[in-house]
């Protein structure tokens, strides 16, 4: 199988629509261009950005950069974006080399590992999820294209209202470790 993805720019076209008032989840940087891996993957055609400073764990980080950086480098999969439509495709642009390298080597288990996100997203938003595995899909961008990704109006729900109604059923400590608390404060 044909590695088949392509290194871009969005282009005005994609900000113009998905603006930053409306939006707001969506990267939008004034001064830098918003550098994506796009491919395919089922229906969809996805747009996941390059980013620095990568905190969290839906991503994919970089083991090797050139970049002069502190912090990991990755593909976000939180900020993906559908780009179904080649317009919101902009220019061609290039990674750093160690970067381009892991990428290529790498490719199979990222989209993998995107396909999983994608997957447990939909979870999310069934309310499938308990708490825990709920926090990071909170602030996904996939929340402005759940018609394009296959989530019907029904299940079209405020995710954050859900999660937070699930964590309401869940008690904050597990009853067991309360009970081996208890236990060590009375052989003091």
């Amino acid at each position: 199988m044909k590695k088949k993805y392509e290194i871009n720019y969005l282009s005005e076209d994609f900000f113009e629509k998905y603006d930053s008032k409306h939006f707001p989840e969506i990267e939008h940087k004034l001064n830098r261009p918003y550098l994506v891996l796009v491919l395919k993957v089922e229906n969809n055609t996805y747009a996941i950005p390059f980013r620095t400073n990568v905190s969290h764990k839906a991503c994919y980080r970089f083991k090797n950069s050139s970049r002069d950086t502190h912090s990991f480098t990755g593909l976000d999969y939180s900020k993906a974006v559908v780009v179904n439509d080649d317009r919101y495709i902009g220019t061609s642009a290039f990674i750093d080399e160690k970067e381009f390298l892991e990428l290529n080597r790498k490719y199979y288990f990222i989209i993998k590992q995107f396909s999983a996100y994608v997957s447990g997203y939909k979870k999310y938003v069934a309310g499938e999820l308990d708490h825990f595995s709920s926090k990071k899909y909170r602030y996904s961008t996939l929340q402005y294209f759940h018609s394009e990704i296959g989530i019907s109006v029904k299940q079209n729900i405020e995710p954050k209202e859900k999660a937070v109604a699930a964590s309401a059923d869940v008690p904050a400590i597990h009853p067991a470790v309360i009970r081996r608390r208890r236990k060590v404060g009375r052989s003091r």
